[in-house]
């Protein structure tokens, strides 16, 4: 790709991630979201939304189809001992970012205090976003 290109396609492709987001997406929203390898699929909680934020916690396990349901009381985060992977308890993401995963609503839940430890550490601490 010509180098000077690279920021046009980048730019683009945020623009049309923000196009896929559910209209009604909120806190609570359980998804299934396209993995950054582009062959699986994994489960991401809402957590939080600030304007232009999305925050979410991603369970560790990985689908070979994009699951149409999911009960988050069996996935888990995993640790970093896990051979199998690992997820991420909060993750503050842009709305572009967060669009770029294709994220399709599968259901509603609460979401509880422990699951917003991170949420208000970030917010304590004005910690950044991934783009």
């Amino acid at each position: 790709m010509i180098p000077f290109l690279r920021p046009l396609f980048r730019r683009f492709a945020l623009w049309q991630g923000r196009r896929q987001l559910p209209p009604s997406l909120a806190a609570g929203d359980v998804c299934s979201v396209r993995s950054g390898d582009g062959t699986t699929y994994s489960i991401a909680k809402v957590l939080a939304r600030d304007p232009g934020i999305i925050h979410v916690r991603v369970y560790k396990e990985k689908f070979k189809w994009r699951p149409d349901r999911a009960d988050t009381t069996h996935l888990s985060l995993g640790t970093i001992h896990d051979s199998d992977g690992v997820g991420v308890g909060h993750l503050p993401l842009s709305e572009g970012e967060f669009g770029l995963w294709e994220p399709i609503i599968i259901r509603r839940e609460e979401v509880s205090v422990e699951e917003l430890d991170g949420y208000d550490i970030w917010k304590e601490s004005r910690g950044g976003v991934w783009q």
